[in-house]
């Protein structure tokens, strides 16, 4: 049985998957899982569990993918290697890749389809063409990544929106798969920030983002990410409100309906925002929402006064002038008159050091 539990073997394997987009249409889990399965079976290990890392880009450090992440750092119990469908879904990096499969050298198997047998990356044979692979991995995330700008650019230029909506808006396509036609307001997503706007409004004083985010969290609303999800066909995975996410959707001109890049609204030739459509609310509401958000950012609160005993009024001070007890001198300040020349009002003036015209006499008791 190629998946069964843990049972010390010496090649109790994870199988290790990742994608950054999964659609409806997409076989890749399935391609991934068979070939894991195949190169696991070619060197004689089973596999003990899945660390899959669906919709995580591969420039994401191994170390903190949220499956994979654990069982690496040691958070989910014993394996004895990892298996992948190749070297880029350990990730899209070299260093992450290298260290990645440092980490196995401890005594541990790493497996890939497609290669013979385990990588040894002591072998330098085996480093060099694990290295290439990784690098090869890299190139290919930078090209996408350069298309991916080029293309923001493009679409930022002629005026068109690229990404995701932003929260309370959504995409229009005339047919499934085209171009984005045009943006509209989300009725329910709309209703909500809008109703969340009103309430701080209404009581600036107790009402902030903080304490919505906890409302919207008991009332069971879905978080922007999982709105979003749900609405291209996706699963929710129940993910909170954050009180900073919320702050931003308040805070953001994009509730202004316009087109925004890089957290700013895009200005058309002649010098103007674009709109993409209504927005969630006017101008007038936009800057009164943000007077009263950031009106409430928190001020480190003033240390209160010390008690200073019995007999001195509560929140009182007292003032000992320099001099007055030797434990309350100035670090600077010497018995003798070494101080610094005004330092204090009851302390001599700096004296420069002379010797002593009869020695005996000035040490007679050291002496």
């Amino acid at each position: 049985m190629i998946e069964r539990s843990y049972d010390g073997c010496g090649k109790c394997l994870l199988g290790v998957r990742r994608l950054s987009r999964v659609k409806a249409s997409t076989s890749s889990p399935e391609r991934q899982r068979s070939d894991v399965l195949t190169a696991a079976a070619a060197v004689g290990g089973h596999i003990i569990g899945w660390a899959d890392d669906w919709e995580v880009s591969g420039a994401t450090d191994p170390m903190t993918r949220p499956q994979l992440g654990p069982w690496l750092r040691g958070e989910r119990g014993p394996h004895d290697g990892l298996v992948a469908a190749a070297v880029d879904r350990l990730g899209r990096n070299v260093v992450d890749c290298l260290n990645t499969g440092y980490k196995m050298r401890e005594g541990k198997h790493l497996v890939t389809y497609g290669h013979d047998g385990p990588w040894d990356l002591n072998d330098p044979a085996d480093e060099n063409r694990f290295t290439i692979e990784a690098w090869g991995a890299q190139m290919e995330l930078r090209a996408i990544q350069r298309r991916n700008r080029d293309a923001t650019r493009k679409m930022r230029a002629a005026g068109r929106p690229k990404g995701k909506p932003s929260y309370g808006f959504r995409f229009v396509r005339l047919l499934p798969g085209d171009p984005v036609d045009h943006v509209e307001l989300d009725p329910h997503a709309a209703e909500v920030i809008r109703q969340v706007a009103r309430r701080i409004l209404a009581d600036p004083k107790n009402v902030m983002p903080s304490s919505e985010a906890a409302r919207l969290n008991r009332a069971g609303e879905p978080s922007p990410v999982d709105r979003w999800a749900v609405m291209y066909g996706k699963r929710a995975r129940g993910r909170p409100w954050h009180p900073t996410s919320l702050r931003n959707i308040l805070l953001s001109e994009a509730a202004l309906g316009f087109l925004m890049h890089q957290g700013k609204p895009v200005i058309d030739q002649h010098g103007h925002p674009v709109r993409l459509c209504e927005g969630l609310w006017d101008r007038t509401t936009h800057e009164a929402l943000k007077r009263a958000v950031l009106s409430r950012t928190l001020q480190p609160s003033p240390k209160p006064p010390r008690n200073l005993g019995e007999g001195s009024a509560p929140g009182s001070w007292i003032f000992f002038p320099y001099g007055a007890h030797s434990a309350c001198r100035p670090m600077n300040a010497r018995s003798g008159g070494l101080a610094r020349p005004g330092f204090g009002s009851n302390l001599p003036a700096h004296q420069a050091w002379t010797n002593p015209v009869d020695v005996a006499a000035a040490y007679a008791e050291e002496l």
